[in-house]
């Protein structure tokens, strides 16, 4: 297989283009799958079948806020709270039961004895 006959077959497929822009795959791993089985629909229904699209718009996030039952996400977020101060707590009391530093006794520099 050409390296032209590899473009065209490549040009009308975006799908290919989001593997390797994701690091997913490289060209030279489509190449090679192109050189050894061509445009063989089983081989290549993996990448071109995928529609998982990883772009979120604005439209898609408006849906989701709009759909959103809003007492849910406010239960939600007061359980996330709960465990925070939770997590909160059990750092204070663990620092709390650290002893604390003995402080050293401070004696005039001139002094040498309790005279």
């Amino acid at each position: 297989m050409s390296l032209d006959s590899f473009k065209n077959f490549v040009k009308d497929k975006p799908n290919l283009i989001n593997y390797v822009e994701s690091g997913k795959r490289t060209w030279q791993d489509f190449y090679n799958l192109y050189s050894l089985y061509g445009d063989k629909k089983e081989v290549w229904d993996k990448y071109l079948n995928n529609t998982s699209n990883n772009v979120v718009t604005f439209k898609d996030l408006f849906d989701t806020v709009k759909n959103m039952d809003v007492s849910s996400f406010r239960d939600s977020l007061s359980s996330l709270q709960k465990g925070i101060d939770y997590i909160g707590n059990l750092a204070k009391e663990k620092e709390s039961s650290i002893p604390k530093a003995i402080n050293p006794i401070k004696r005039d520099m001139y002094r040498y004895f309790d005279d």
